[in-house]
């Protein structure tokens, strides 16, 4: 049974939802040779800055601990790792450009 944020549900347009798809994303294209070798670097700072952003949104919106937080986390991440619809539904519904954030300008 797959989690109440994932690819079953219909996805949100909440913060905390979106970052969530978006974490899990970054995770696959890390986990896979999908990445080209320029997008690593972006894709390593993206997926910390994702993982900070939502521990905090965690950690207030549900009131608990910094790890406590964390914990749950990483569980909502593992779950829609876990689930293989999840990932096939990610990899079609999440486009890894928009995980990755808006195009930067190179100077």
């Amino acid at each position: 049974m797959c989690p109440p944020i994932s690819c079953c549900r219909q996805r949100l347009t909440r913060p905390l939802p979106t970052q969530v798809y978006y974490l899990t994303r970054l995770l696959l294209a890390l986990s896979s040779a999908e990445l080209l070798p320029h997008q690593l670097t972006l894709a390593e700072a993206r997926l910390g800055s994702i993982w900070d952003q939502l521990q905090h949104a965690v950690q207030h919106r549900y009131q608990v601990s910094a790890t406590c937080a964390l914990a749950l986390t990483e569980r909502l991440a593992a779950q829609l790792l876990q689930a293989d619809c999840c990932r096939r539904s990610l990899l079609r519904q999440v486009p890894l450009g928009e995980a990755l954030g808006p195009a930067r300008v190179l100077a």
